[in-house]
């Protein structure tokens, strides 16, 4: 993108240079090397996430397709080329999508059957566009000779199946964006809530007393034994006696661990 957009900023100081531009493949080249990109970064992604490590024949994919798109594009007729590289992203998107599904099951702990349900579903209208995107460059292809390009899209440059790809996209990007904004300006009260929630379940998982709630809480909020003890009327000696049996509760030896097991855990 960066070269793309270095080379159209050099065509608004040269006229011939701009027409050879928009003549030549090198605007496409571009364009499918970023196709490329976003299926590999993918890949790693998914990855990183899952432990999932580029098998043999991906590793081998990875290096001879666009080695084979590359030769199509250069010697091949335009339209041939051109179904193949989107015929191969179409194909690699599908896989990607297959693949996380089978990632997501494989981690039972941490997705449950209402987030597998709509990712399946996700996937199946995925692969179901990325088939509409074949058949759709598949007619034009045909036709193109035959100037009859009746096909799924309106336009000569535009392929229906990728655009719903991308407005799915930017439409579950806009959603999780507006759940991290939710969360980062959520005001004081719904954090309180949220945070007596957490201590809630903390203290019922490791059978905790009243009393060991009280002090959490005040740990929580900062106090020094000897004002927790004073808050609750109770000396110092048995505030640390308290302190003592939460840590041993709760297999922890100092505050900031007790934060962060109930915060963060």
């Amino acid at each position: 993108m960066i070269i793309d957009n270095f080379i159209t900023y050099i065509s608004e100081f040269s006229k011939s240079f701009e027409s050879l531009y928009e003549t030549s493949h090198m605007l496409y080249i571009v364009i499918y090397l970023i196709f490329f990109g976003i299926i590999l970064i993918s890949r790693f992604i998914i990855s990183d996430l899952y432990d999932d490590k580029l098998t043999i024949n991906e590793k081998r994919f990875t290096i001879m397709i666009p080695i084979i798109l590359l030769v199509l594009f250069i010697f091949a007729p335009f339209q041939l080329s051109e179904f193949l590289i989107y015929f191969s992203f179409f194909a690699a998107l599908s896989y990607l999508t297959i693949r996380t599904y089978k990632n997501m099951k494989n981690s039972t702990h941490k997705f449950d059957e209402t987030i597998l349900n709509k990712y399946k579903i996700l996937m199946f209208v995925i692969i179901i566009l990325s088939v509409v995107g074949i058949v759709d460059n598949a007619i034009y292809y045909i036709s193109y000779n035959k100037n009859s390009y009746i096909t799924l899209t309106t336009s000569e440059y535009r392929t229906v199946g990728l655009d719903i790809i991308k407005l799915l996209i930017c439409v579950i990007g806009l959603k999780y964006l507006y759940s991290s904004f939710e969360s980062i300006f959520d005001n004081k009260e719904l954090g309180k809530k949220s945070e007596t929630k957490k201590l809630e379940d903390f203290c019922i998982e490791y059978s905790l007393t009243n009393r060991q709630r009280e002090i959490i809480e005040l740990i929580i909020e900062g106090c020094s034994n000897k004002e927790i003890g004073s808050k609750l009327h109770i000396t110092e000696g048995t505030v640390k006696t308290h302190i003592y049996n939460i840590f041993k509760k709760t297999d922890i030896s100092s505050r900031n661990q007790l934060l962060k097991k109930i915060m963060y855990d």
